[in-house]
């Protein structure tokens, strides 16, 4: 059997499960506080005194007990038919909101499994995720849709089977998670409460129309590196990939799903024609004979350009301030009388340029050293 990667949402209930009937008035004040990012002192030192009390109970109750009493657990003892041994090879990740409670949460069941000899254990929280308004709800799962996109992948590439464990966590974040793993996870699980026969959430064949996102390749790719394209500039773009943001638009949170399993094919086709730039005859060519993933990450970079330039209306200035683009001239190397500028695309890439006109005109791209000596 391959090596799994289980990424399991986590709520709260771990900690409420764990009070006392005689502690009805702790367990209204933990409801209240569900979406704190901080606790009152007393509040603080019962959820710690809390999270010992079932961190010990459950290294000492049965299969059966710890079912009932974490649906997180529950979900895994149904993936491992109750035993959590098998876990051992696998790799978890536990995704909680970015609340008190939720990290809290977190740490007991990450304690849990490392003192059942599962050690390959991370806990991820997404910023700003929790219930506490829709503003944060969205803003906190574009953050888990980008490191979806960042993390899953690459296991994907070295066979892993991806599983979510959907039995746990808030139901907005199951909601979403649900689409997200039509589209990341080989395998989608889920316990109703209360019971302990394991659900198989069917595949949906979701299609993404290719066409319909080419058309929009530019703002897209904007939006994506955070660009707020005005309103009146998105009117063909389909509704669903946007929300608003006061007279402007970024991408909605399908539409940065969207756009993450539609870039890896569009960003390797061709240049996109992006605002404030020109390309060179050599920069085409160097584009054309590129890798496919060095293609993908050059156009991302072109994107956060053209977003800093678009925002600055073309002055160029703003790119010097952008850590990862590391923007700067050459010393002693121009074009006639233009300095020749370059910035960094990955570890082992740059892009040469010059500014003149209003616009960037991209000249050579490639490997570091190729690019150094003859940009």
């Amino acid at each position: 059997m391959s090596q799994r990667l289980v990424l399991s949402t986590v709520g709260i209930s771990i900690l409420l499960n764990g009070l006392e009937k005689t502690e009805q008035e702790w367990r209204e004040r933990l409801n209240a506080a569900a979406n704190h990012p901080e606790l009152s002192p007393d509040l603080e030192d019962k959820v710690n005194e809390l999270s010992q009390r079932v961190l010990d109970r459950m290294q000492n109750s049965s299969v059966q007990e710890n079912r009932k009493r974490c649906a997180e657990l529950n979900g895994l003892y149904g993936i491992y038919g109750n035993n959590l041994a098998a876990a051992s090879k696998d790799t978890h990740f536990l995704i909680a909101t970015d609340t008190a409670l939720g990290k809290a949460s977190a740490t007991i069941l990450q304690a849990f499994l490392h003192a059942n000899q599962i050690q390959q254990v991370q806990v991820y929280i997404p910023p700003n995720l929790s219930t506490e308004s829709t503003a944060k709800f969205s803003g906190g799962m574009k953050a888990l849709i980008r490191w979806c996109e960042d993390t899953l992948p690459g296991y994907q590439e070295r066979k892993y089977e991806i599983v979510f464990n959907l039995t746990g966590g808030f139901k907005g974040m199951q909601g979403y998670l649900t689409t997200v793993g039509m589209l990341y996870a080989n395998q989608l699980v889920y316990i109703f409460e209360g019971g302990e026969q394991l659900l198989s959430i069917p595949k949906l064949p979701l299609q993404i129309k290719l066409e319909e996102v080419r058309q929009h390749g530019v703002h897209l790719a904007m939006m994506a590196e955070g660009y707020l394209l005005p309103s009146q500039q998105a009117a063909d773009i389909p509704s669903s990939l946007l929300e608003e943001d006061g007279d402007d638009v970024t991408l909605s949170d399908w539409g940065l799903l969207v756009w993450n399993k539609a870039k890896e094919e569009l960003l390797c086709e061709e240049l996109l024609p992006f605002p404030y730039m020109e390309f060179s005859d050599r920069f085409k060519k160097d584009f054309k004979d590129a890798e496919c993933k060095d293609k993908v990450q050059l156009q991302e970079s072109l994107a956060k350009v053209a977003k800093i330039l678009a925002e600055s209306h073309g002055d160029p200035s703003g790119l010097k301030s952008d850590r990862g683009l590391q923007y700067d001239n050459y010393t002693h190397k121009k074009q006639g009388n233009l300095p020749i500028g370059h910035f960094r695309v990955s570890q082992a890439t740059r892009v040469s340029c010059t500014y003149e006109g209003g616009k960037l005109h991209l000249r050579r791209f490639g490997r570091e050293e190729e690019v150094n000596a003859n940009p």
